[in-house]
């Protein structure tokens, strides 16, 4: 079976590979079309679901690197200089946005499922409060979008993903230990350690690792062939390492990423990052197509109305309303706003969260997971599809 699985995938990565062009003129995204293909690959393999999803959990590493690459490299790109004219964006979607969004999630999730609990409702709304930029990397790479937008999108996918994890962490002990109180100062404490922990780690490893990497450089030490794991190694020690002291790993690759972006030179900066990209797509859209198969276990046989309402709602209104509320007494137009609001796509850190969700033993546990799984597959295909129109409304305006 797992040769069979593992040839699937391989035909899945040649087809896409010769087809990319036209794929992308019909908007079908990378994640979208491997999102199918893991269905696809469902049915083909029917009376294999149950070992897939037993072992799921072990999955949650390579997920967690890979998006740990993303995060790094995303701001690696970022242009500081245009964030510091435009970081009240960002500001206010972390800051006002992101909790109204818990607030809205949970209040949702408690009035269409009554079997779960409080603690349970939050904590199906952290787990799809990050975005995932990286569903609209069509949206970030046009240069017909205004660049405070752009930039906006991804600080904000960068950095959402890291001040979710405290919360969730917290949420998690909660659901775990439903009697037991949570106070203020430990919520504080644990928000504190992971925040404290990223900031000093991604200083620290950015202070020894950009002046190694030039003295390696000027004395031709590496081979062009071997640069595209410089930065994939780097940005997984550096994750891994603020895990294992108990900080956001999430925020410190992101960090390590603005500091790499603001003290690196930028020819050098640019081309490994292209090169260390690469090999992080490839492993995300295995992911996708890992999930999709997955879904068709987890999400169909348990899909209902309360599901898909939640669901749809999750991708849009309980995003929008409150991103438009944070953004209202700022000089963007209404358009300018929408997109704020709309490119909020839930991806590898809403699958990383499910799967710890997973790996517990919280009680309903399968059915947050199940929500959550529907809704990470609506936002798949909702801002897949609707990436290239918005974008290509930026271009026909400054026409």
């Amino acid at each position: 079976m797992e040769y069979l699985v593992i040839a699937f995938i391989g035909f899945l990565f040649l087809v896409y590979s010769i087809s990319i062009r036209q794929l992308e003129r019909t908007e079908i995204t990378g994640p979208m079309f491997f999102v199918i293909g893991g269905v696809l690959l469902a049915f083909i393999l029917p009376n294999e679901g149950e070992k897939l999803k037993a072992g799921i959990d072990y999955l949650l590493p390579l997920i967690e690197l890979t998006l740990s690459i993303f995060l790094f490299s995303d701001a690696a790109k970022s242009k500081l200089g245009v964030l510091k004219h435009s970081f009240q964006y960002p500001s206010l979607l972390l800051f006002v946005a992101l909790p109204l969004t818990l607030l809205f999630g949970t209040a949702v999730s408690l009035f269409l499922f009554a079997e779960l609990s409080l603690i349970q409702s939050a904590l199906l709304a952290i787990i799809l409060t990050p975005t995932d930029a990286a569903l609209s990397k069509g949206l970030l790479q046009s240069t017909q979008v205004p660049e405070k937008i752009r930039e906006g999108i991804n600080t904000e996918s960068g950095l959402n993903d890291g001040l979710c994890v405290p919360i969730f962490l917290i949420f998690i002990m909660l659901a775990k230990n439903p009697d037991t109180a949570i106070t203020a100062s430990h919520f504080v404490n644990v928000f504190s350690r992971e925040l404290g922990y990223a900031m000093l780690i991604a200083g620290i490893s950015i202070a020894l690792f950009i002046p190694a990497l030039n003295f390696a450089m000027q004395r031709h030490y590496f081979a062009k062939n071997t640069s595209p794991f410089l930065l994939l190694g780097f940005a997984m020690a550096v994750f891994s390492i603020t895990q294992y002291f108990h900080g956001s790993g999430f925020i410190a690759v992101f960090v390590a990423g603005l500091l790499f972006d603001k003290f690196s030179e930028t020819d050098v900066r640019t081309e490994l990052i292209e090169d260390s990209e690469h090999l992080a797509d490839f492993t995300s859209l295995m992911i996708w197509c890992l999930f999709g198969f997955v879904c068709v276990y987890l999400v169909i046989p348990k899909l209902n109305t309360n599901i898909f309402v939640y669901a749809l709602l999750s991708t849009t209104l309980i995003r929008i309303i409150p991103v438009m509320l944070s953004l209202l007494f700022t000089t963007l137009n209404w358009k300018e706003r929408f997109t704020f609001a709309w490119f909020g796509p839930r991806g590898l850190a809403s699958i990383v969260f499910t799967l710890m969700v997973i790996d517990t033993q919280i009680e309903n546990k399968y059915d947050i997971a199940t929500i959550a799984m529907t809704t990470i597959l609506f936002s798949v295909f909702i801002h897949g599809i609707s990436t290239k129109p918005i974008a290509d409304s930026f271009a026909q305006k400054s026409q």
